[in-house]
């Protein structure tokens, strides 16, 4: 065992295929590089985990520890670590993340896995990337019930990940460096059960024609998988307009997403399109490294939060 561990991991944003996937449909996810943090160390007394956060504060978790605390994520992570381990060693684990809350971009399940990764390394428990990734899922599903995997699965391994609900998850190998990617906030809530109970009920009043819409969608998916694993970032900029053209016939665009999206295409970007729900939240734009200033400027101006990163090739990583 080591005296500290520290860890990050990234975040992570929908390229193609948000939406669709409820219905079996591919989608192909990135890690951004925009990264949480974790620091463990051991504390003398057994079974408490002390967790602080930069942004939420700190608190103390034993026997009794309360599920309904922001921090509680943090603790199951390290908990399932320590279970993993069959030890009930004392531990303080402190958290801080520069991906936003609530903005789609994956950022309990960063915390989670950096959490794993340094605890696991403080205990000098080798795990594999999978076994990374499984322990913050565990951690995700106490806090969120039923995730997809998506989100602890992009954070740990990096790169592009390609998913299929009941099918897994197939890493991409593609040059990633040539691009960056652009998000910007429309400064609107997004809710994701709004969002998808408003397409199902749409799909249900049209289904014949929506299908069609779905069909396309994962043919879509399929060529952009194809595009990135070619190093074709021009196409793959094309099928993400498309992609966004599709969610808008679902009902899941307003003004705002469109002027955002519209900048960034006026900007430079290959691609502009809603990522995630919809209705709210982010608008992510694909550029090239060089063209992506310009294109964070243009945003900058219709958008209160803007962020511009490389897709991170590196999932979870070690800190020192």
């Amino acid at each position: 065992m080591t005296s500290l561990s520290r860890a990050s991991a990234p975040a992570k944003a929908i390229l193609v295929g948000e939406h669709f996937v409820v219905a079996g449909c591919p989608a192909i996810a990135v890690a951004v590089d925009v990264r949480a943090r974790a620091e463990a160390r051991l504390l003398a007394e057994e079974g408490v985990v002390e967790v602080s956060s930069r942004e939420l504060g700190s608190g103390t978790f034993g026997a009794q520890a309360d599920p309904r605390s922001p921090l509680y994520p943090v603790y199951a992570a390290a908990r399932a670590v320590l279970a993993r381990a069959h030890l009930n060693l004392g531990l303080e684990v402190r958290v801080e993340s520069d991906i936003p809350p609530g903005a789609g971009m994956g950022s309990s399940a960063a915390v989670a896995v950096a959490t794993v990764a340094a605890t696991a390394s403080l205990l000098g428990l080798r795990l594999s990337l999978e076994e990374v990734s499984s322990l913050a899922y565990e951690a995700e599903v106490v806090v969120h019930g039923r995730p997809s995997g998506i989100d602890n699965t992009v954070s740990t391994y990096g790169g592009a990940i390609y998913y299929r609900r009941g099918e897994g998850f197939v890493r991409l190998e593609a040059d990633l460096e040539p691009v960056r990617i652009v998000l910007a906030d429309s400064g609107i809530p997004r809710s994701t059960g709004e969002m998808v109970s408003k397409v199902l009920a749409l799909k249900s009043r049209h289904q014949g024609v929506v299908d069609r819409i779905y069909d396309a969608a994962a043919r879509l998916v399929e060529a952009a998988r194809d595009a990135i694993e070619r190093g074709d970032y021009e196409t793959l900029g094309e099928l993400m307009n498309i992609n966004h053209g599709l969610l808008s016939a679902l009902g899941v665009s307003n003004a705002k997403l469109e002027e955002l999206v519209y900048a960034a295409r006026a900007a430079g970007a290959l691609g502009a399109k809603i990522t995630g729900a919809g209705g709210g939240g982010m608008v992510l734009a694909l550029a090239w490294k060089e063209d992506a200033e310009e294109v964070a400027r243009a945003l900058a101006k219709v958008s209160g939060r803007v962020i511009l990163a490389p897709i991170s090739s590196e999932g979870v990583r070690g800190e020192g």
